[in-house]
């Protein structure tokens, strides 16, 4: 799991080269869209922490429990408010899923589809509503 706060951690996360540049293009968009509308003139650096928005890649190797700093979650014990999956360029598709674990916090959570532990693969595709039985046969 990948933790992204600000343009400097999708700086960091490029250069592990694990997401394609599409699935990297997209994140930068969501990070700019929520800087546009969180950000305020006067602040200092931004931060979604700040503002109580936590955004994580999820990536092959993670279990359904997320952890990052205080912020410990089970996908599979939550209801998230929504999950999509997003059709990017190139014949990519990255999963878009927001919990919000308290009312302290939003998790933004990105996962590249089939590229996911079984378990998590299913429980993205069947929250989102994409569940294709050869998905999983």
């Amino acid at each position: 799991m990948f933790n992204i706060t600000n343009q400097e951690s999708i700086l960091s996360y490029s250069k592990k080269g694990t997401l394609s540049q599409v699935g990297l293009t997209y994140l930068v968009s969501e990070l700019e869209e929520l800087k546009a509308s969180l950000h305020h003139e006067g602040e200092d650096q931004f931060s979604l922490v700040d503002h109580g928005y936590y955004m994580l890649v999820v990536q092959s190797e993670d279990t359904c429990t997320l952890t990052d700093g205080d912020v410990v979650v089970n996908l599979l014990e939550n209801e998230p408010e929504y999950v999509e999956l997003v059709e990017l360029p190139n014949g990519v598709y990255m999963y878009r899923a927001c919990l919000m674990p308290d009312n302290e916090c939003f998790l933004l959570i990105y996962a590249l589809r089939g590229a996911l532990r079984l378990e998590l693969e299913q429980w993205f595709a069947e929250q989102s509503g994409c569940l294709a039985k050869e998905d999983f046969e």
